[in-house]
């Protein structure tokens, strides 16, 4: 029998086998779609858009609803809107500012950090003196409530609560990466203490959010990436020690505006710290980089299965470049090792990067399509 998205969504999440694999993909800043891929799927479709962007650093597009139906993508997003105090406003050179104060340039593809608003500060006097935007600005939720609670009542959908929370990521954008990551070894009490500056404002971001669109949600994301290509990004005595429990302060203070599940960003290899995620709250984990170490697709599900479901976990970086054959390889394996019992969303393994052809894309979702109907077994062998 024919499930609505929702259904298929939910089942899946509770570790059942629904009609098919569902899809998210596309909408999320973790599992999008470079702008300049994105013009060359339109062009190859024979489609006219005018793009939106959906993220200014990584230059992603946000698809249509005409694409998102094409690809059977089983959730629809609501995302925050703009603070009053600030909007995207590019000069002649193509720098910008976030509203934290940091500075960008576009380059050829993406959006390099060229300031950060907290780099030359040496003392705890000097980050209580910089003043955090204002996390619960009405502007910023104008409107969600009833927009959610439409999209719930008219829309068989998936909803998803698009913006989201990062510790370290926020704190790499106020400091810079190598400042702050050396502030964790050479001064651990002054990178804790901007750690919670960091919490508290999405804390109280995190609660305006989710008062008005918790209700009505199915999914909410957190993250930070803890895994570079060959193992762990950072000690596993500091991420335990100071990561872990303010992150699950903070996972856990969401769980009490929503019933929704929570899905976890973090690139890398990963394997080492799932039981910390799932001691957290996490009970869904993105992108399972497919080619960083120790990422094995039947690892993860052995690992995972029961307690924190899977999502993506394509081989973008080896394979979304090369040839459509690779593609439906990598999509049937993935297929195959993650998909049994339920407990998988299918999605790229990260964002779709701009070299990705266009054929390769259709590729991706024609593989699903041909792959992805339950009983896996009997469609993917």
């Amino acid at each position: 029998m024919r499930m609505t998205p929702r259904e298929r969504v939910n089942m899946a999440l509770n570790f059942k086998e629904p009609d098919r694999i569902p899809i998210d993909w596309g909408m999320s800043t973790v599992s999008g779609i470079h702008e300049k891929a994105y013009r060359n799927l339109l062009d190859y479709l024979g489609m006219e858009e005018e793009i939106v962007i959906s993220d200014a650093v990584q230059r992603l597009a946000r698809p249509s609803e005409a694409i998102l139906q094409k690809f059977h993508v089983d959730t629809r997003y609501i995302f925050c809107n703009p603070p009053s105090f600030w909007e995207y406003r590019e000069e002649k050179d193509g720098s910008w500012k976030d509203e934290f104060g940091a500075g960008y340039i576009k380059t050829e593809f993406y959006c390099d950090s060229r300031k950060n608003p907290l780099a030359e500060a040496e003392t705890i006097s000097d980050l209580q003196a910089y003043k955090m935007p204002d996390p619960e600005d009405p502007a910023r939720f104008k409107g969600l409530r009833d927009k959610a609670k439409w999209m719930r009542e008219n829309t068989d959908y998936a909803i998803v609560a698009g913006t989201y929370p990062a510790l370290y990521y926020s704190a790499w954008v106020l400091r810079g990466m190598e400042n702050f990551m050396l502030d964790t070894v050479a001064d651990p009490k002054f990178a804790n203490y901007l750690l919670d500056m960091i919490l508290d404002y999405w804390k109280a971001f995190m609660g305006k959010y989710l008062e008005e669109v918790g209700d009505y949600i199915d999914i909410m994301w957190a993250g930070d990436d803890w895994g570079d290509q060959s193992g762990p990004l950072i000690n596993p005595v500091e991420f335990r020690r100071n990561v872990g429990p303010r992150f699950k302060d903070l996972i856990q203070f969401m769980k009490t505006k929503s019933n929704a599940k929570l899905s976890y960003h973090s690139c890398g290899s990963v394997t080492w710290c799932l039981e910390d995620f799932y001691d957290w709250g996490v009970d869904i984990v993105q992108p399972l980089q497919a080619n960083a170490y120790d990422m094995d697709s039947k690892k993860l599900k052995h690992m995972t299965y029961g307690k924190m479901s899977l999502h993506g976990g394509l081989n973008n970086q080896g394979v979304f470049h090369l040839s459509p054959e690779e593609i439906r390889a990598d999509v049937r394996q993935k297929i195959c090792d993650f998909g049994p019992g339920g407990g998988y969303l299918f999605g790229s393994g990260h964002n779709i990067q701009a070299n990705c052809p266009p054929r390769n894309i259709l590729e991706i979702f024609d593989s699903w399509e041909k792959y992805g109907t339950y009983p896996i077994g009997e469609n993917a062998e």
